[in-house]
């Protein structure tokens, strides 16, 4: 009898341990990311038109995003845009700071944005004079700590034209991007030192 109950207690925790296996990756909320710096880059090949002087070129948009999360969901955001002709040639740049808070929609130089964080992911909505953005932050729990991952289209609006219609923050000159590829990206999430 007493080894029928140990045998059975032995296969009871043999059933915990396997539903709560480390495989598992328990699911990354935003306060986890509270006190945390989250940096982004990813670089886009576009087609990109002038739309005062008609013309059309091709370059390099390479960004890169940091955010400062914070426990009370407040967001500090530094930005720096890099533009980089097809030779090579650096054509412009722009920094620039955000100050957000999740939820809570905030208007930015060309439109309005709002973050939301949603199935592990931190999420930022743009618009611009015509069309938008989503950038996705996906997060991973990992043995080592966090780590992340960055996807972030442009889309064009239903109607309005032939691409996104946006004022360039390096020339402030009006521009229709035609096309955004991305074509490289990386994000980091480390602890925001004290």
């Amino acid at each position: 009898m007493m080894g029928r109950i140990v045998f059975a207690a032995c296969g009871v925790l043999a059933s915990i341990l396997a539903m709560s296996s480390p495989g598992e990756a328990q699911p990354v909320t935003f306060a986890d990311l509270a006190n945390h710096t989250v940096t982004a880059n990813f670089v886009y090949a576009q087609t990109v038109r002038v739309l005062d002087q008609g013309r059309t070129v091709n370059n390099e948009n390479r960004q890169t995003i940091t955010l400062a999360l914070h426990a009370d969901g407040r967001i500090d955001q530094q930005y720096r845009i890099q533009i980089v002709a097809p030779n090579g040639r650096d054509v412009g740049g722009f920094t620039g700071r955000i100050k957000a808070e999740l939820n809570k929609p905030t208007k930015w130089q060309h439109g309005e944005m709002v973050f939301v964080f949603e199935n592990d992911s931190l999420i930022r909505l743009q618009t611009f004079n015509k069309g938008g953005r989503k950038i996705t932050l996906s997060f991973k729990r990992t043995p080592g700590g966090l780590t992340c991952s960055v996807d972030a289209p442009l889309s064009k609006e239903e109607g309005a034209g032939r691409g996104v219609d946006t004022t360039s923050q390096t020339t402030k000159q009006r521009i229709e991007i035609l096309s955004a590829k991305t074509v490289s990206s990386s994000c980091r999430v480390t602890k925001t030192a004290a």
